[in-house]
């Protein structure tokens, strides 16, 4: 009797054995399908909110907007690389950056340079300002579509940089065209006006 139980326990431990060893898996296994922690995905989004706030901060300030400033943030060490005209605005660029939410550093790389480009056409507009620009496009198509006098809106093309305007396309008399730019000038969001409309009576 005592033989039958030996020879029915040495399988039965052999089956444990198997499945204490399936029950945890491979170490290359678990190695190749780590996914990101919630730590991690939550610092990028707070990285790419910050570097969102101090472009836009720059955008907006008169010191700074005329001039290209890239921004790199990663585990809160922001990065301000870029050319400027004086120290003054690199400084303030530095201590924008500085006191920026979740900033734990700043490394500040702009350059110094008495040449650096200050005219908005010759630089790359921020995604903030296409949108801003975009916005303004639509804005004075909108009002010159609801304007009595500018019958020809329709043939009028709106286009806008850096808050510029600029109107093309033809008109039937000078008095349409004039009423046209004080239209745009009167929108929202425009700085100035640039009249290419061609009279065609």
């Amino acid at each position: 009797m005592m033989r039958k139980l030996k020879y029915v326990s040495l399988p039965l431990a052999a089956a444990l054995s198997i499945l204490i060893g399936c029950s945890q898996p491979p170490s290359d296994v678990k190695e190749n399908n780590e996914q990101p922690s919630e730590t991690s995905v939550g610092q990028s989004l707070s990285d790419a909110t910050t570097t969102a706030k101090i472009k836009t901060t720059y955008l907006f300030n008169p010191h700074l907007n005329t001039f290209r400033i890239d921004v790199d943030t990663r585990d809160g060490v922001v990065t301000v690389q870029g050319v400027v005209k004086t120290g003054i605005q690199r400084d303030l660029a530095g201590e924008i950056a500085k006191n920026a939410y979740g900033v734990r550093d700043v490394r500040n790389e702009l350059k110094v340079s008495e040449g650096a480009v200050s005219n908005p056409d010759e630089m790359d507009r921020t995604f903030t300002q296409a949108t801003l620009d975009a916005t303004t496009t639509a804005s004075v198509k909108m009002a010159l579509a609801l304007t009595r006098g500018v019958k020809a809106s329709s043939d009028i093309n709106v286009s806008t940089r850096w808050g510029r305007v600029t109107l093309e396309g033809e008109v039937r008399t000078q008095a349409e065209k004039q009423l046209a730019t004080k239209t745009a000038q009167d929108t929202d969001g425009v700085k100035e006006v640039v009249n290419k409309l061609e009279v065609r009576g």
